[in-house]
C-alpha cells in the first residue's frame, strides 16, 4: 500500500511540476498595445481568463492537499506549495488584466 501512495506523490509532484512550468505564463513582458483599444480589450480579457485557470488549478490542489491529510505530510506541504504558486500567479494575471481594462475607455470597459 505504502508504494501505491509513493507512486501517486511522485507522480503528483512530477505533474504538478510540469503544469507549474507550462502555466505560469504571467512572467512574460507585457505587450505595448498603445491607443489599439482592440489590443488592450484582448489583453484584458486574456490575462482575466488566465487567472481564473489558475485560480481553479490552485483550488484543485488544496483539494488534493486536504484529501492527503493524514496520509503524507509531505505530499501535502507540496500539494500547499503548488496551490500557493498558483494563487502568486493568478494575482499576477488578475493585475495585468486590470492594468489593460483600465486603459480601456469606459464604454469599452469589460
Amino acid at each position: 500500500m505504502k508504494t501505491f501512495y509513493g507512486m501517486l506523490t511522485s507522480s503528483l509532484v512530477l505533474v504538478g511540476s510540469l503544469i507549474t512550468g507550462c502555466a505560469t505564463t504571467t512572467d512574460q513582458p507585457t505587450i505595448k498595445c498603445g491607443n489599439d483599444y482592440g489590443c488592450l480589450s484582448d489583453n484584458a480579457i486574456k490575462y482575466r481568463q488566465e487567472a481564473e485557470q489558475l485560480h481553479a488549478l490552485a483550488q484543485r490542489y488544496e483539494i488534493e492537499a486536504a484529501a492527503l491529510s493524514g496520509q503524507d505530510a509531505d505530499a501535502v506541504k507540496h500539494q500547499r506549495g503548488v496551490a500557493q504558486a498558483y494563487r502568486l500567479e493568478a494575482q499576477k494575471a488578475d493585475q495585468l488584466a486590470q492594468e489593460y481594462r483600465s486603459q480601456l475607455p469606459h464604454n469599452m470597459a469589460h
